[in-house]
């Protein structure tokens, strides 16, 4: 007996050697085939959507494909590079996910999501839908949402271009080392620390050029919501109370989110915003001109001590740019440009994850999650100290850099990883020692129409409450995106520059349709979690569901930590096992992101909002 089971132990030796054996072969023939990048050329504009939501399915989609089978890491050199796998599979549905018909909106909070629904059901198209989300945002989650400071917007039509529309503050004319400097020192916030406003400019060219619906009914239920009031939500709250010893110094901060005794407005109290309702009444009436111009621009420019012009103001522009595009696994993943360092890093991330193969490694294995930590590290070095505002680079340079992002094999070459053994940040990056803080405090939402419009956006004061003042008469919040300029590579304080940012709104496509719409907040947190869902739902095989409430984790490169979520956590074991390769591990234990994300197939759109956060999706009627 005993002779027979060494017999069968030695056969099932042989059968995993000839397997290991085939499979290494298998991976060299796949190592041969690379990778076509798409062409990240497509221009603003696109025709009408035609091709309506349809019934759901009868089944889902097939199993995810080969890139998720259980297999030995691959032990390829960061140069062999990765392959494309042609038949990823996405399964629709999701217990949690609400199946869409005619459209959907998931948002960071419920009344901005019925917003948007309700403009959709008056049908309005995504834009239209999107426009009204972020103005209700501006009164619901004033955190973040807004009206004084800027954000990130793709929109795609149903067969396309994709537009990559940029509203990102810009630095006033005014702007000094000196100041910034100041700024920086005063702990980045007052009013050397506000930019010009892009939000109102950004939202209205994309209405003009993508919306159905009057403007001003758009905004209709912002202004509702502002001066019939609603109740404060509980993270709203928390938000408010965690930045009241900074907003209470602010006169008009106080008297606009307090009470007579100072204190922070708390959690389901109804609150009224009398004057924000009269500033959104006069952006639906004149559009840019209402904020721009006239009695609102007047007060921003006396609210700040003339730190920034009427001429700052008036000659502000959103820029249309082509989306950063690139291919994973097959699929087209098209994200935000520069000055988006967040869009930048994602590329970064992935390319790096398909050169090396993660896909091929165990599902939930401790070598899978090292490599995202390895690639990470060299995401966000790119991210910190290789973007800048494009509009003051020549056409080539911008090239260069997204030839660079979008194929890793130099970046791999200078910085390469092992697949064992945890590299220090300091060795990854020589710029290292002088990574700064991150500060952004923003808000995601995801839309999409009957007609197959896709919306994805991120808005954004910066910080928290942004510089920590409002404008006074207007219920304006204003940004510190100041703040966000740094002291090395190209992301430089000038005057009329835009400072990068984390905020990654993205899309992936197959066959040239929208299947995924993504999005996160979380400052430098933003590439790693828009990372993970999308590999979740690409390479794990989840539905949208288990792919968003999936534990995170993240590396920022500075500091040189691990950031693990609390709750949902790792396994103890594998915390152990990254301890071991040379990892350490953040203190800082919170949730990351607040994915608000929609998964598209066969025209069926499945909505979810993350449950780190009290959004709401929900889908047309």
């Amino acid at each position: 007996m005993k002779m027979l089971a060494q017999r069968v132990h030695k056969l099932r030796s042989a059968l995993k050697f000839v397997a290991f054996a085939l499979m290494l072969a298998c991976l060299d023939c796949q190592g041969q085939a690379r990778t076509r990048l798409g062409r990240p050329a497509d221009r603003a504009g696109g025709s009408a959507a035609t091709a309506p939501i349809g019934p759901v399915p009868s089944s889902r989609a097939a199993a995810i494909g080969s890139g998720d089978r259980k297999s030995v890491a691959s032990s390829k050199s960061p140069e062999t590079g990765g392959a494309e796998s042609p038949d990823v599979a996405i399964h629709a549905g999701g217990a949690r996910a609400v199946r869409a018909a005619l459209g959907a909106v998931t948002s960071a909070e419920p009344n901005a999501t019925r917003a948007g629904i309700r403009i959709l059901e008056q049908g309005g198209t995504a834009v239209d839908a999107a426009v009204a989300v972020a103005y209700a945002l501006a009164v619901t989650n004033p955190s973040a949402g807004n009206i004084g400071g800027g954000g990130f917007m793709l929109v795609r039509p149903a067969g396309g271009p994709t537009s990559a529309i940029d509203f990102r503050e810009t630095a006033p004319m005014a702007l000094t080392q000196a100041k910034f400097d100041a700024m920086i020192k005063k702990g980045a916030r007052g009013p050397d620390a506000v930019g010009v406003p892009g939000t109102v400019a950004g939202l209205y060219w994309a209405h003009q050029r993508f919306g159905k619906l009057r403007f001003a009914d758009l905004l209709a239920p912002a202004i509702e919501l502002a001066e019939k009031g609603h109740p404060l939500g509980a993270r709203q709250a928390a938000s408010l109370a965690r930045n009241w010893p900074e907003l209470v110094l602010d006169p008009e901060a106080r008297a606009v989110f307090g009470d007579r005794r100072r204190k922070p407005t708390p959690a389901g109290k109804l609150v009224r915003y009398p004057a924000l309702a009269e500033t959104l009444r006069r952006i639906a009436k004149d559009g840019n001109a209402g904020f721009y111009q006239g009695p609102t621009a007047n007060a921003l420019v006396a609210g700040v001590g003339n730190q920034i012009t009427l001429e700052d103001l008036k000659t502000y522009r959103p820029r249309v740019r082509e989306p950063l595009t690139f291919s994973y696994r097959g699929l087209s993943v098209q994200t935000m440009p520069p000055p988006s360092a967040g869009g930048a890093a994602l590329a970064v991330l992935l390319k790096i994850l398909e050169e090396l193969g993660a896909y091929r490694l165990e599902q939930g294995s401790t070598d899978r999650l090292h490599l995202f930590i390895e690639a990470s590290k060299r995401a966000q070095s790119q991210r910190r100290f290789e973007v800048g505002d494009p509009d003051w680079l020549d056409g080539g340079e911008l090239s260069q850099k997204i030839a660079r992002w979008t194929n890793p094999k130099a970046l791999l070459a200078s910085a390469p990883i092992d697949l064992k053994r945890g590299t220090p940040s300091a060795k990854v990056h020589p710029l290292y020692q002088l990574g700064l803080r991150e500060l952004e405090h923003t808000t995601h939402f995801s839309v999409v129409d009957a007609q197959g419009m896709v919306v994805s956006c991120t808005v954004t004061l910066s910080a928290g409450f942004g510089a920590k003042m409002v404008v006074s008469g207007t219920g304006i919040v204003l940004n510190n995106s100041v703040a966000a300029f740094g002291t090395a590579g190209p992301n430089r304080p000038a005057p009329g520059h835009r400072s990068t940012s984390s905020m990654a709104p993205t899309l992936v496509l197959k066959n040239e349709t929208p299947v995924l719409v993504l999005g996160s907040p979380g400052g430098d947190t933003i590439p790693s979690t828009v990372a993970q869902v999308l590999t979740n739902v690409i390479d794990r095989g989840m539905t949208i569901d288990q792919a968003v409430d999936a534990p995170r984790v993240h590396h920022g490169f500075v500091p040189d930590e691990l950031r693990i979520e609390s709750d949902p956590g790792l396994p103890a074991r594998m915390v152990s096992e990254l301890l071991a390769r040379g990892h350490h591990l953040s203190k800082v234990r919170m949730p990351m992101g607040d994915a608000n994300v929609i998964l598209i197939q066969d025209k069926v759109a499945w909505a979810y909002a993350d449950p780190r956060e009290d959004g709401l999706a929900l889908a047309a009627r």
